[in-house]
């Protein structure tokens, strides 16, 4: 079964470069830059070969942890896991778990993501390569994190999908997520307060963080390679062993999970996803009775029950929080990061509507049978956004700025706001309309990539956040002028932003819609395949 899958996830791979040229582009780029990385980091963990062991020891055990938590966490934030071989495809199939599990495992690897980390991984062993019989534990060790890495990524997606899908534990989870996140703080605290030290206690600092994160699961394995080097062998064995147990219980949990959610009937189906969008009072009823404000209706739906549309506005109040309080836990206590709260939150909720039209599925065929305009369409996904955008942008651009004591920076901080909000929605109205990409389909897994889309993706992205950023350049200098300088520049800024802000959401719901119009068979494609 295992070598089944892993032929699967090839073909797919293949068959997935050949449907557009798109693809081979992404992929190709998606190449070049896995090179870049492997030459560069893996080329300085082999030099720490040469190093002395109390150097080279706590650098992998540190970056190896790190690589662990990056890909339990950051799926649940960004990205998400490429499904390429979707678990539950294989449900009429009745795949045991005990099959099907240590299968998926193999095929995650077959990617650029689980190559380049097994290479750097590799890599770190070779740092610790101080002789025959500690090579071999590391190379063993170095496979074994790996692989902890690639199985903590689906555990976690997988278990948050299948909790999310019960209405009443998704506000927890999220509370939950948030709290872990900020728990890290403390970590980096400490890590910061060592290096102000100076580079003369660089080895304490090394020694103290592999003494923290090699009794910790994530990092197990690699500090059982830095036991072996130094000869340590009792201990070594011991962590590896720790480190074994650790893998074998994120296969459980993940096993588990897909229990729940991977390998049974897809949850689409239930009476909750099935409501119509009548009119219960409220918001929905105050909204025109045109087709931008059906469309409105429609998207505050989503927002409000979809675990998708959940999943990003968690995303939303996440990474702000995530990017102003490690400051704060570095010992910078003057309030100034709160500054960027408005113009980081503008930023992030504008830019979350690149690719909205993917997450309709099946639904927006009735956009193309009924003809819809495609301004009408733009209009209404940006109205919808808006209605609970706009407020949470004011109230942390205010907050901020009070927050930090710059009560003078608010109309440069408003300017900034609304020219990134701004950008955000005209870009994502035409983004959306000329490279939508696939995404997770309803009622699955809301962390997952769909097959063949992880590269396509992760391009889009990075076009659109550099498209959106240069659009608002304007306001931002102003900011920057005000925060520098002189205060009153600020004025121009809210002037200079404002008018950005409505001149780019008017040319991105015209061009938009435009392009929508045009583009509707494809657009309808992509959705479909989500």
């Amino acid at each position: 079964m295992v070598a089944t899958l892993l032929r699967l996830k090839l073909t797919l791979l293949r068959n997935g470069l050949r449907r557009s040229p798109w693809q081979i582009v992404a992929f190709v780029l998606g190449v070049l830059y896995a090179l870049f990385l492997v030459a560069t980091v893996g080329a300085g963990l082999v030099a720490l070969r040469f190093a002395a062991l109390d150097v080279a020891g706590p650098v992998v055990v540190g970056t190896g942890t790190l690589a662990v938590l990056g890909w339990a966490l950051i799926p649940l934030v960004a990205f998400g896991v490429d499904e390429t071989v979707d678990p539950s495809r294989f449900a009429t199939f009745a795949v045991p778990r005990t099959q099907l599990v240590p299968g998926l495992l193999l095929a995650g690897l077959v990617g650029l993501p689980g190559a380049v980390t097994l290479l750097l991984s590799l890599a770190g062993a070779a740092a610790l390569s101080r002789s025959a019989a500690a090579t071999a534990v590391a190379v063993v060790a170095a496979v074994v994190g790996t692989l902890t890495a690639v199985a903590a990524s689906r555990a976690t997606t997988t278990a948050a999908a299948a909790l999310l899908r019960a209405r009443r534990t998704r506000d927890v989870a999220v509370l939950v997520g948030g709290v872990l996140i900020v728990l890290l703080a403390p970590g980096v605290n400490l890590l910061a307060q060592r290096v102000e030290d100076g580079l003369g206690d660089l080895a304490a600092l090394g020694r103290d963080a592999a003494a923290v994160a090699g009794w910790t699961p994530p990092g197990f394995a690699w500090a059982a390679a830095a036991d072996a080097a130094a000869g340590r062998w009792g201990t070594a064995l011991l962590r590896l062993a720790l480190a074994l147990l650790v893998l074998a219980a994120v296969l459980g949990v993940w096993a588990l999970a897909l229990g729940r959610s991977g390998t049974g009937p897809a949850a689409g189906g239930g009476s909750g996803s099935t409501r119509t969008a009548t009119r219960g009072g409220g918001l929905l009823d105050r909204l025109p009775d045109t087709p931008a404000g059906a469309v409105a209706r429609r998207c505050l739906l989503y927002w409000r029950r979809d675990p998708r549309y959940l999943v990003s506005a968690a995303s939303v109040a996440v990474v702000p929080l995530l990017l102003l309080v490690l400051p704060l836990s570095a010992g910078d206590d003057s309030g100034r990061w709160f500054l960027a709260a408005g113009p980081l939150v503008a930023f992030v909720t504008g830019w979350s509507l690149h690719d909205d039209v993917a997450y309709d599925h099946s639904a927006f065929t009735l956009h193309v049978t009924a003809g819809v305009r495609g301004r009408d369409d733009r209009a209404g996904r940006v109205l919808a956004a808006a209605l609970w955008q706009v407020p949470l942008v004011l109230v942390a651009t205010v907050a901020g700025a009070l927050v930090a004591g710059r009560g003078d920076l608010l109309p440069a901080l408003a300017g900034a706001s609304a020219a990134l909000l701004g950008a955000g929605y005209g870009v994502s109205s035409v983004a959306s309309a000329l490279a939508p990409y696939p995404v997770a389909p309803p009622g699955g897994n809301p962390f997952s990539s769909p097959r063949g889309a992880a590269t396509a993706t992760l391009l889009a992205q990075l076009v659109t956040t550099l498209a959106v950023t240069a659009l608002a350049l304007p306001a931002l200098a102003a900011l920057l002028v005000a925060l520098l300088w002189a205060p009153w520049a600020g004025w121009i800024g809210l002037l200079v932003g404002a008018g950005l802000g409505v001149l780019w959401v008017w040319l991105g719901l015209t061009r938009g819609g435009a392009l929508l119009d045009r583009r509707a068979p494809e657009v309808l494609a992509v959705a479909a395949r989500s």
